[in-house]
Order: C-alpha cells, then sequence, then structure tokens
C-alpha cells in the first residue's frame, strides 16, 4: 500500500500544483478583483459626551465627510453601499491638539475587502468652544398653490420665538430661524366664520447668505411649532380710479384710462361681503403734464383686506392739455332756449352777430365752428323782465364759453 502512495510522488505533487494554479487561473477570469471609491461618507463620532458637556460643544473644522477607495473581489464589490462600513472618530483618543484619526472598517467580509486608499482626510479636527443660546423670531413661509377660489391669509406661529443653543460660532452665525409648510391644493377647515389650516413643522436655521446650516449641534426649543394659516375666499370687484384736485393754471385734464377695470380681493367673510367695489382718488392738483403712474392699490384696501396675486398695482394714465382760447361769430337764432316758461316770449335787445369766447385744449378747438358749438342760454327760474344771459354750451365738458360772453333779453308774458 505505502509503495502505491509513494510511487510517482513528483508527478502526483506536480499534478496537485497545477491543479491549484488552474484554479486560481479561473477564479481571477471570473471572480476579478476590482476597485471602488465612495464619497460623502459622514464620519460617526464615537464618545462624544467627552466633549460635548452642559457647558461646551465642538465645531468640526475637518473631517466630518470622507472619501476612501476598496478592493475585493467583484462578486462581494458589486454588492457594497456606504453603509456597509464603519466610519469613525473615537473623542477618546482625542489629541491635546483636539485631532482624532478616523477608522474605516468593513460591517462584512472582513477579510476579502482591502482598503487601498483613504483619501486625503485622515483626520478629524474640531475646535472645543462654550455653549451659547439666543432666542429669535420665527418666520413661517409657505410653498405650493391652496386650492382654487382660496387665498393664503395671516399666519400665526406659537410660539412665535424659539430658544436655539449650540456652539457660539454657529449660534453667532444664525440670521433667521424659518418653518415652511406645504399647503399645495389646501381648501383648510371651517372653524367658525374663517377657514383655517394647521401644521406641526420643524425648525430650520439660516445663515446671514439664506443657506440652510447644519442642526446636528444645535438645539431648538421647543423642537416643533404649531403654525396656523387663514384661507380666505376670493371675490372679483370692479376698480375706478377718478382724477381730483384741480390742473395747473391754463391747464385741463381731457382724459383717464387706467388698467386693470377689474381686481380680486380676499378677506375674512364678515369683511369680503361688504366689499363691492375700489374707488381710488388720483390728485391731480397743479399738473400742467400728462401723467403716468403706477397706485398702489393695498394703500386703498381696509386692513385686513388683501389684493389676490403678486401684482398689486394700477397704472393709470392721465392726458394734461394746454387750454387756448378763440373768439366765434354768432347770431340770435344761433341760441337755443332752454327750459322757457310757458306764457313767456323771449325779446333780443342783443342784435347779431354776438361774439362768444371760446375757452378748449389744444385737441377740440379746431374742431369748434359756428355750426358745430350749439349755444344755449337757460331760463329756468326766470320771469318776465330783462336780463343778460350767459351763452353756454354742452358739446363738450372740456370746452366752454367765457362769462363774458352774454345776451341781453327781454323776458315778457304773452297777451
Amino acid at each position: 500500500m505505502k509503495e502505491k502512495l509513494t510511487r510517482n510522488i513528483g508527478v502526483k505533487i506536480l499534478s496537485v500544483i497545477l491543479a491549484t494554479l488552474l484554479w486560481l487561473v479561473i477564479t481571477n477570469v471570473n471572480d476579478p478583483v476590482q476597485y471602488r471609491t465612495f464619497s460623502d461618507v459622514p464620519v460617526n463620532i464615537l464618545n462624544e459626551s467627552l466633549v460635548k458637556t452642559k457647558s461646551q460643544s465642538y465645531e468640526v473644522l475637518e473631517g466630518e465627510m470622507v472619501e476612501f477607495k476598496v478592493a475585493a473581489r467583484r462578486s462581494i464589490i458589486e454588492s457594497l453601499s456606504k453603509s456597509d462600513f464603519n466610519v469613525t472618530a473615537d473623542f477618546a483618543n482625542l489629541s491635546s491638539v483636539n485631532s482624532v484619526n478616523i477608522m474605516i472598517t468593513p460591517k462584512r467580509n472582513k477579510d476579502d475587502i482591502e482598503i487601498v486608499d483613504r483619501g486625503d482626510v485622515q483626520h478629524l479636527a474640531i475646535s472645543i468652544e462654550e455653549l451659547s443660546e439666543k432666542e429669535i423670531k420665527i418666520n413661517v413661509l409657505d410653498k405650493g398653490k391652496v386650492g382654487e377660489g382660496y387665498y393664503l391669509g395671516s399666519r400665526t406661529a406659537r410660539p412665535g420665538v424659539i430658544r436655539v443653543s449650540g456652539p457660539k460660532s454657529r449660534v453667532d452665525n444664525i440670521k433667521q430661524v424659518i418653518v415652511e409648510a406645504d399647503v399645495e391644493g389646501a381648501i383648510g377647515v371651517v372653524d367658525g366664520n374663517t377657514r383655517k389650516l394647521m401644521r406641526l413643522l420643524r425648525p430650520t436655521a439660516l445663515d446671514e447668505e439664506g443657506n440652510v446650516m447644519d442642526a446636528s449641534r444645535l438645539s431648538f426649543s421647543p423642537s416643533d411649532i404649531e403654525v396656523t394659516f387663514e384661507l380666505y375666499q376670493i371675490k372679483e370687484i370692479p376698480l375706478r380710479i377718478t382724477a381730483v384736485g384741480q390742473t395747473g393754471n391754463g391747464y385741463i385734464m381731457t382724459d383717464i384710462d387706467y388698467q386693470p377695470k377689474t381686481i380680486e380681493v380676499a378677506a375674512e367673510d364678515s369683511k369680503l361681503r361688504n366689499i363691492n367695489i375700489l374707488e381710488v382718488a388720483y390728485d391731480i392738483t397743479g399738473a400742467t403734464e400728462n401723467i403716468e403712474e403706477f397706485i398702489e392699490l393695498q394703500d386703498w384696501l381696509n386692513s385686513g383686506v388683501h389684493i389676490v396675486g403678486t401684482d398689486t398695482t394700477a397704472s393709470v394714465n392721465i392726458t394734461i392739455e394746454k387750454l387756448e382760447t378763440k373768439q366765434l361769430s354768432i347770431w340770435p337764432n344761433d341760441i337755443e332756449i332752454k327750459n322757457k316758461t310757458d306764457g313767456i316770449q323771449v325779446e333780443y335787445i342783443t342784435k347779431g352777430p354776438i361774439s362768444v369766447n371760446l375757452v378748449a385744449p389744444v385737441s377740440e378747438m379746431e374742431s369748434i365752428t359756428r355750426n358745430t358749438l350749439k349755444p344755449y342760454v337757460n331760463l329756468l327760474e326766470y320771469s318776465a323782465g330783462t336780463y343778460y344771459f350767459d351763452i353756454e354750451t354742452d358739446i363738450s365738458d372740456n370746452i366752454s364759453i367765457d362769462s363774458s360772453s352774454r345776451v341781453l333779453m327781454n323776458l315778457i308774458y304773452s297777451q
């Protein structure tokens, strides 16, 4: 038996070696070693309580995130993720310069995974600071659009002020604290005479540039903020803009136009039902040229009533023209007699032609002739007697006849 085992022993040993080599070749061909890099992997801090106490905290200067490269066979490396590694910094090993080594170890297949490159950051460095706290007003923000026909009205945060504590440098860098509610499609629930929307929200700290700050070492008290929004119904009403005051001497307003003609407003029901029109008076006192202006409509609404939309202005265009004078000659039979009492006869004492002095803007003066003037005198409440009557015209609100243009008439009772 022994002779059979030892016969051709060299050949047998060579066969084993060749078989092993063949197995290694096949394994390396079918399951080769590959490399993979993991980036932005957070470092987990151990024994944090050794540094973070009631009177002090810390700020990470370097090493909060790391990058490393591993090597493993393809069958293993393809299934790996960041969560398969313990990346830690143990404050129990903190040096005198407040630095500690970052340890990277696989959670599984430890013997089959090799860390081949630990990247540029291999230490976690901190600064130890005293704790600080301050109270900051809460700003309530919203995102999204509420339900059709509703407007997001007043908002209330309870509490309105929050206490923030943490490392002094981080607390001092806080510019504002916000809570943001998603109101997309919300119509709220009826609460008394209004609709209300309530949210329980976590606060967020922002720095001077408006960037969200890392809150991992900040403490908020309370940790949740109750925010209540009021939702108002929307109503469309007409807008009416009128001019008030007197233009500059020798000038007249000939036209006023504005946009929009209607606006949408929102308010709680008790106020909304009493709003049927928005009237705005624009003062043109002393004006001697055309006016193009934007009016802030919100200023003309009562408190608690809101313009719906981002544009809360109206554009107004007012035409101001210089007045001219012109003299026309008319005859008594050109003058219409208005409001004559029955039983009264009219006898002209002033004979023609009669000079009338017109005052009108440049744009209308050219079209005025004897045939288009349509002069008249008004006998309302006049009885028999001899009177000077002002000659008037109503062909345009912008055209007048100077008071010096008069006609002498005798009113007598019919026989």
